[in-house]
């Protein structure tokens, strides 16, 4: 999904929140001249996530900023490993554990922190756990992908944020209850972009104890396929069924022509207007049915 002027003036915001926050004012517009090059300089037919590497690059130079999310991530994946056993509960006691799970799997998506202030998420998190349970789960969507498991040998689920990545192990645990003979392995990125997760939170939240874990080669917050590296595309292009989790994914895969089952929150102005959904809309959507 190609970026479009709507993108480059939200991430210039974002840019120059975190420009202003530095006092060397120098460096500040150093910076942001850095930011527009990058945009200027960005190919054509990639989507808002491949430009956050440059930016970050960027920052690094200009404010020795080296990981600015270290924290967050660390935290976040702290956080919400304390509240599995409560999680889990509620998804043992459901009608349908699996498709609780992906419920709070999708919820998971709240721990953006590059798209959403930090203390929102701090206020909101255990209100947005606690409506889970009664979130809508597109029926049509769900039946499909519980039947390509069904007949699946091999699913690839591409992970999201830090902290997400800990609700995903409860997904990962109820599917391979409902599909014993299902291979399921686990991306991560290939280093740290935002708050994504890596392979240091897979083995900070215990993914790497349910599932191989897979890095897909780039730093970008997102799956662009051109610019991941080859043991990520063997895989992609193989597996039976993918789950994709976040925004940043379904930016940078839409109309990939695969098996992609996309869960997500739809946390962008641009994103609700393409898939005529309100704000924080949960979805799950298929890429060879998605009508945008």
């Amino acid at each position: 999904m190609q970026f479009d002027a709507e993108c480059i003036a939200c991430l210039v915001r974002r840019q120059y929140a975190l420009a202003e926050r530095q006092p060397d004012r120098a460096a500040q517009t150093a910076f942001m001249r850095d930011v527009a090059r990058t945009i200027a300089d960005a190919p054509d037919n990639v989507a808002a996530p491949w430009l956050v590497p440059g930016f970050a690059d960027a920052a690094r130079r200009h404010f020795g900023i080296t990981d600015a999310y270290e924290t967050i991530k660390r935290e976040s994946n702290e956080r919400v490993l304390a509240l599995l056993p409560r999680v889990r509960e509620i998804v043992s006691r459901a009608d349908d554990p699996l498709a609780m799970a992906l419920k709070f799997s999708r919820t998971g998506n709240y721990l953006d922190f590059a798209v959403l202030p930090h203390d929102r998420i701090a206020r909101e998190l255990d209100s947005a756990i606690e409506k889970t349970p009664a979130e809508p789960l597109d029926a049509a969507e769900y039946a499909a992908l519980r039947a390509d498991l069904s007949a699946a040998r091999s699913l690839l689920i591409l992970g999201d944020n830090a902290g997400e990545i800990a609700f995903d192990v409860v997904l990962v645990e109820q599917l391979q209850k409902a599909y014993p003979d299902l291979h399921v392995q686990y991306v991560v990125r290939g280093g740290n972009a935002q708050n994504d997760a890596t392979r240091a939170d897979a083995h900070a939240v215990g993914m790497d104890e349910l599932a191989p874990i897979l890095d897909n080669g780039s730093c970008i917050p997102g799956t662009e396929l051109a610019y991941c590296g080859e043991a990520l595309l063997r895989e992609f292009s193989r597996a039976d069924v993918v789950l994709s989790k976040g925004q940043g994914n379904f930016e940078c895969l839409l109309g990939c022509g695969q098996n992609v089952y996309y869960l997500f929150l739809c946390k962008c102005p641009r994103l609700c207007r393409i898939l005529s959904q309100p704000l924080m809309q949960p979805m799950l959507l298929n890429d060879r049915r998605a009508r945008i």
